[in-house]
């Protein structure tokens, strides 16, 4: 179940998040990884993150995110969103329109990282 901070999402944002964590799964390192998605909005900032975690419990040690992924945009600014994938640790900058509200933010996010995992299957 996604994780909101400082949003009451939409119904078509949390029905994008909650599909989003159903369906997709990545293929790493011979094992299978589920997503967990979390939204941390804020007055300055905003962003949505990705938890890419093995899909079958971690017993007692339990175990870091095998991947990590963090998009954040300043609304003030606009117009380019910051990405960071922690496997390899990367930062890029994504080209962007501004967003009028945090819901068009979010599902923005969630279209663009499923048509990148799309594209590495």
């Amino acid at each position: 179940m996604p994780k909101y901070h400082g949003i009451d999402p939409q119904p078509a944002t949390r029905q994008a998040a909650e599909k989003f964590e159903n369906e997709v799964m990545i293929r790493k390192n011979h094992r299978f990884l589920v997503a967990r998605v979390y939204f941390d909005m804020e007055e300055t900032h905003w962003a949505v993150a990705f938890a890419y975690n093995p899909s079958r419990s971690p017993g007692l040690s339990g175990y870091e995110h095998l991947l990590e992924v963090r998009y954040s945009y300043e609304p003030r600014s606009g117009h380019r969103i910051r990405m960071f994938r922690s496997d390899p640790p990367e930062n890029s900058t994504l080209s962007c329109r501004r967003f009028m509200d945090q819901d068009c933010f979010a599902r923005f996010v969630l279209y663009y990282e499923t048509e990148l995992i799309k594209k590495t299957v």
